[in-house]
């Protein structure tokens, strides 16, 4: 069944928004009584369509909550191909929150009046990947940073780094112990961070980590952290 969010809930009856219309009529081609899967308020229903196509009555309880923790992933500014992987396969494995950032060897330069138009198109995608898993709380992208804005959060915070020395492994850094808490990454473009940025981001409080001998691409770093999270937390499960 396709998934979508709604906007509003009446009694059983959830309103869906305009800009699903085109999709749902013309690209799944439903008709009125199919049945959807809808979300509301941190919980999901299968329904069906009425007839309007923009809203839906519910039949029963899909997903009732959702058990991610946090999980915020500073992105840094990428071609529009690899933006868009990263959002689309990281929301499929549990990233609650994107930043963006503009380092100094970011290929990509974006002014500052684009920001919101770019924002609004990678929230679309975001929107579509949490749709396709099933997601019930889509993860959040809200802004664009510079590497002076990234904090550190309780629990796991984690720098990818290149540097052969005064680092740990991922292994160390990672494990079943705190997978549970929150984990914040920060990894760096193409070319990697500068040595003034890998500085301030540790003096932040984040720890320099490394991923083992291979050096994989951009694209890949966030996605491999999140399987092993997705790993580690789901092998609790069944102890």
């Amino acid at each position: 069944m396709q998934q979508y969010f709604a906007k509003e809930k009446n009694n059983n009856n959830l309103l869906l928004n305009i800009d699903d219309l085109n999709h749902i009529k013309n690209v799944m081609r439903m008709k009125e009584n199919d049945k959807i899967i809808v979300v509301y308020d941190s919980k999901s229903y299968i329904c069906t369509l009425n007839k309007d196509l923009l809203s839906a009555n519910i039949i029963d309880v899909f997903k009732n909550g959702e058990d991610y923790g946090r999980f915020v992933v500073y992105v840094p500014l990428l071609s529009e191909e690899k933006m868009s992987y990263i959002f689309k396969h990281g929301t499929e494995l549990g990233v609650t929150e994107f930043i963006v950032v503009e380092y100094e060897h970011c290929k990509y330069k974006l002014p500052k009046k684009d920001y919101e138009k770019k924002l609004l198109r990678w929230n679309k995608i975001i929107k579509e990947a949490s749709e396709q898993s099933y997601r019930i709380n889509k993860p959040l992208l809200e802004k664009i940073i510079s590497v002076q804005d990234i904090i550190s959060l309780e629990n796991v915070n984690i720098l990818c780094s290149l540097d052969k020395s005064n680092v740990k492994n991922i292994c160390k850094v990672l494990t079943r112990n705190n997978c549970r808490g929150t984990i914040n990454l920060v990894f760096g473009p193409e070319g990697g961070l500068s040595t003034k940025e890998e500085v301030i981001i540790s003096e932040k409080g984040f720890t320099k980590t490394s991923l083992g001998e291979d050096v994989l691409r951009t694209e890949t770093v966030p996605l491999m952290i999140a399987s092993i999270v997705k790993y580690l937390r789901e092998s609790e499960k069944y102890e």
